[in-house]
């Protein structure tokens, strides 16, 4: 069965943004007014002489310091890395990449070059997101998500060769607009269409598909490209299209998947990122969270007292355990980490984390100069293969620098998971080669890649949540609610999942949960019902 992210991408592809937030809204993934949401509204000192544990310096614990913090709360953040941040990760030269086998890797990037190993782009529509980079000063720029340079290329199709976006794209416009438009002229939709609408049907479907006016055929169009070597020019050198890809081949999945993946309605221009590397929004919380973050505080066991919560946390600078007490805690440890710290959760509670499936993703970058743009006239963007690394990243942003770090794989979930079973050089070797075979004869010039399992990345054990259901799972029901003084946010308590946006999202509804129970004099042990 689909994943509900999977759902909403293929009715998105299909049908653009107004699908995909009608079909959202249709099984209960979106409010109507979730994308103009904004922080909650709390009463200054409403918290005063209130204590909060925050489990995790991931994107949910730090927006709900933040919002409690400015409301008086006494907050502290335990976050087992040496880093806040969570899933938002940029990693740079020197920096360390470890997973939970032992494999080490040391990052050998140019000063100024970095890789987005988490979260890597912003959605326009993603206000929470964007108005915490706003209200911090952190500097955007446009990510091209999308380049109509960029390639589709599968060993089984076109003789192993690539072929740009561009022409898969507008030749199966031209293709099916052909198609519609005879079948309109042959009364086939008279029954659906009246005939003042067929005439300006047709009209739209020429200049659409670039059919010939005289018989409304598709012969190629120069939206679609230019043969090599015949691209216009000055004097008498007027360009000659390409010659259309037939029809046939373009029905292939492996053509069309790719073709339609920029329609998704998180992945539509225009996109987003901050200058420098994803980390300076977790940065920018960190700066305004002074004495709150306590790094490399492992949590040991999460209790429940007659007075709130205390929590267990081994100190690794102090190489001792210690505990903490407060009325509250929210706590954003991934459930795939959360199922192995002990616990003082109800039974339900516990089950529910015991249970919920996570994915997996990866990816394998390099450090290479940028033949992608001098050479294939790529700037930003993704290449779709059908090899297991599923797709070429190309870097936005310093365009002409000599260097940049460009992606041989990022696959998730399942394709990952297999994709991951190679050792870490088959990795990225295999990567070396999708790269290759999308740029043939460019391989060699790549650079030492790294690789970054999400699966085996301690303290996340996995990007995001999987929960197969299309509709609301009843873990994810059960979880939006507190047990007791317990409260969960993250990502996958969200119908944003695997977005920055819905790790705020479900911080604030936390964050507003906890004020209101307090405010109404409530007491912390009250536990919800079973």
């Amino acid at each position: 069965m689909a994943t509900r992210r999977e759902l909403i991408q293929r009715v998105g592809a299909l049908g653009g943004i107004a699908a995909a937030y009608a079909a959202m809204r249709e099984i209960g993934l979106l409010g109507p007014d979730e994308a103009r949401a904004g922080p909650p509204e709390l009463a200054p000192g409403s918290g005063r002489g209130a204590k909060v544990i925050i489990l995790g310096g991931g994107l949910s614990g730090l927006a709900s310091a933040y919002e409690l913090g400015r409301a008086g709360y006494d907050c502290t953040i335990l976050e087992a890395r040496d880093r806040v941040g969570g899933r938002n990760w940029t990693v740079r030269g020197g920096d360390v990449i470890e997973h939970t086998d032992g494999v080490k890797q040391t990052v050998g990037f140019d000063p100024g070059l970095y890789l987005n190993a988490g979260c890597a782009r912003i959605p326009s529509h993603h206000q929470l997101t964007l108005g915490y980079c706003r209200e911090f000063g952190v500097e955007m720029e446009t990510l091209v998500n999308a380049s109509r340079s960029a390639r589709i290329q599968s060993d089984a199709l076109f003789g192993g060769q690539p072929i740009q976006l561009r022409q898969a794209i507008y030749d199966t416009r031209g293709h099916v607009s052909e198609l519609l438009a005879k079948a309109v002229n042959k009364g086939a939709l008279d029954a659906e269409v009246s005939a003042e609408d067929k005439a300006r049907l047709v009209e739209m479907l020429e200049a659409y598909g670039g059919l010939k006016p005289d018989d409304l055929t598709y012969r190629g169009s120069s939206s679609a490209g230019f043969k090599a070597g015949e691209e216009p020019g000055a004097g008498e050198a007027w360009g000659a299209p390409r010659d259309p890809i037939a029809l046939s081949a373009l029905l292939d999945k492996r053509v069309w998947s790719g073709m339609l993946f920029e329609d998704a309605v998180d992945f539509q221009p225009t996109m987003l990122q901050p200058v420098g590397g994803m980390d300076h929004i977790p940065k920018a919380f960190e700066a305004r969270l002074s004495g709150v973050i306590r790094r490399g505080a492992e949590v040991r066991r999460i209790a429940r007292t007659a007075s709130g919560v205390q929590v267990t946390w081994f100190d690794k600078a102090a190489n001792r355990l210690r505990t903490l007490d407060a009325e509250y805690c929210i706590c954003t440890i991934p459930l795939s980490v959360l199922r192995g710290i002990a616990s003082d959760f109800s039974p339900a509670y516990k089950d529910a984390i015991a249970t919920t499936p996570y994915g997996d993703a990866v990816k394998v970058a390099f450090q290479s100069e940028r033949f992608w743009q001098h050479e294939d006239q790529i700037y930003g963007g993704l290449s779709f293969t059908d090899r297991e690394t599923t797709v070429v990243w190309y870097p936005s942003g310093a365009y002409h620098a000599p260097q940049g770090v460009i992606l041989g794989c990022y696959n998730w979930d399942d394709h990952a998971t297999k994709f991951a079973q190679r050792s870490i050089a088959e990795q990225i070797e295999y990567s070396r080669v999708s790269i290759d075979k999308m740029h043939p004869g460019k391989g060699s010039r790549l650079g030492r890649g790294i690789a970054v399992h999400w699966g085996k990345i301690p303290y996340n054990l996995g990007p995001w949540v999987g929960y197969s259901e299309t509709t609301t799972d009843p873990r994810y029901t059960l979880l939006s609610e507190p047990d007791g003084p317990f409260y969960f946010a993250g990502e996958h308590l969200s119908h944003v999942g695997a977005w920055q946006q819905g790790a705020f999202a479900s911080a604030h509804r936390a964050v507003a949960a906890l004020d209101a129970r307090r405010r109404a004099g409530r007491q912390v042990s009250d536990t919800r019902t079973q």
